[in-house]
């Protein structure tokens, strides 16, 4: 399925949108930049571990990270309230929140998706996570499907 060049500049303008968000809201605004480098921007890695449950790595944005090619996008909008629970992704993918304040629950405990925030979606097989919309606004989300769909088990940080 290709993507028409209309998608493909929305999806690059939301992941752009979503980086500078997520870079804004890291910076700590009462220091100066000489004084101390700004934290890199980090995305959750939702992953399944060799123990079937599901879990979730920080992993740094950056030019060495994973960059995934994408095959499509889709606009998401759930409302405050709203909830799945335990699931697996039904496919590989970048989630950009862009408003709103998602929730997951994986092994580890909940993880809170803040407006800016980045998912990559790659536990498609075991227990799975809940999701849910914890913030009093709808939360919008950019959903960037990868074209490699072969899923990656375990931490890809190894230093765990």
């Amino acid at each position: 399925m290709a993507m028409s060049a209309t998608a493909k500049v929305l999806a690059g303008g939301a992941f752009v949108i979503g980086f500078g968000l997520g870079w804004a809201a890291n910076v700590d605004r009462g220091s100066v930049l000489a004084q101390a480098p700004p934290r890199p921007f980090m995305m959750q890695r939702v992953y399944t571990g060799t123990d079937g449950l599901s879990h979730v790595e920080n992993i740094p944005l950056n030019a060495q990270s994973m960059l995934e090619q994408i095959v499509g996008a889709r606009v998401s909008v759930s409302q405050p309230g709203s909830f799945s629970d335990y699931h697996v992704g039904p496919e590989r993918r970048y989630i950009i929140n862009l408003t709103g304040g998602g929730q997951l629950q994986v092994a580890e405990g909940k993880v809170d998706l803040p407006a800016g925030s980045i998912e990559y979606i790659d536990d498609l097989t075991g227990k799975g996570h809940t999701t849910g919309n914890v913030g009093k606004e709808p939360r919008l989300s950019v959903w960037l499907r990868f074209t490699d769909q072969k899923q990656i088990i375990g931490p890809l940080n190894k230093t765990k």
